[in-house]
């Protein structure tokens, strides 16, 4: 496929994705910056599921409570079909979620969901953690200011690095994945910080495959790689993204721009810097 086309099929498709889990109720939440508010408003609209659309500044600044695979905790669980939206604009306009440990942990077995125009502001872990879904678009978001040991976007099904023996349960991940149009930056990190701008590691089986499509991105100050794949049971394509490495090299590895290994196959092309 060209890369016209390649971006006429990806607008085309996250507005299915966005169409189908928005297709019921519509909730809207409005910030308040208390977490004592804001964190169970939000809980609930997303348990609901449909379409979620928050509105204002919205402060997570408080002890995360939700387990993760990985015994870890994070703020918000996305268990069913949700379409999670902010409102579009310039920074000062843009729906904004500020702090709070890893905001949205996606843990929805065979459900759609989409988290898209969000400005995340200092967030700690992860931004945005994924081990469980069926189809996903993570779109035009802005994460910045991180932490100190803080990344981007994970969508992952593995403790630690998957390996033959011990793949993690990719199983959980299927269909089309969107990561596209976001903002990233990481500035924040130490040289003692691993940070990843975008990870997907093991997705997909066989009868069950993935389509990844990590396009459009811009990522910044990464200690680490900017965009991190492995063991991907169907297609990756990575493409159009603007990555711009920092001062910083953290990590085991040093900073690697683009880093690909295990199953495939993968397409990478016309990345910009």
């Amino acid at each position: 496929m060209t890369g016209k086309f390649i971006w006429r099929f990806i607008a085309a498709l996250a507005s299915v994705l966005v169409w189908a889990a928005s297709a019921a109720a519509q909730t809207v939440v409005v910030g308040t910056g208390n977490p004592d508010t804001d964190i169970p408003a939000v809980q609930a609209a997303v348990d609901q599921g449909g379409e979620v659309i928050l509105k204002g500044h919205f402060s997570f600044e408080r002890p995360p409570t939700v387990p993760t695979f990985d015994r870890n905790l994070a703020t918000v669980r996305v268990s069913k079909a949700v379409a999670i939206s902010g409102t579009r604009g310039e920074d000062r306009d843009m729906t904004s979620i500020e702090g709070g440990a890893t905001p949205f942990y996606v843990e929805a077995p065979g459900a759609g969901v989409t988290i898209k125009g969000l400005r995340f502001i200092r967030p700690t872990g992860l931004a945005v953690s994924v081990y469980a879904v069926s189809g996903l678009v993570i779109a035009s978001n802005k994460i910045e200011r991180v932490e100190p040991g803080s990344s981007g976007i994970f969508i992952n099904t593995s403790v630690g690095l998957p390996i033959p023996d011990q793949p993690g349960h990719p199983e959980n991940i299927s269909g089309t994945l969107l990561v596209i149009n976001n903002h990233i930056d990481l500035a924040g990190g130490t040289a003692q910080d691993a940070t990843i701008g975008i990870l997907i590691y093991s997705v997909g089986v066989p009868g069950a495959e993935v389509e990844a499509y990590v396009s459009g991105n811009t990522i910044r100050n990464f200690t680490e790689r900017s965009i991190s794949l492995r063991r991907v049971v169907g297609r990756a394509y990575i493409e159009g993204n603007v990555i711009t490495t920092g001062t910083i090299a953290g990590g085991a590895n040093g900073t690697q721009a683009i880093f690909v290994a295990g199953l495939g196959p993968y397409l990478i092309a016309a990345q910009l810097g």
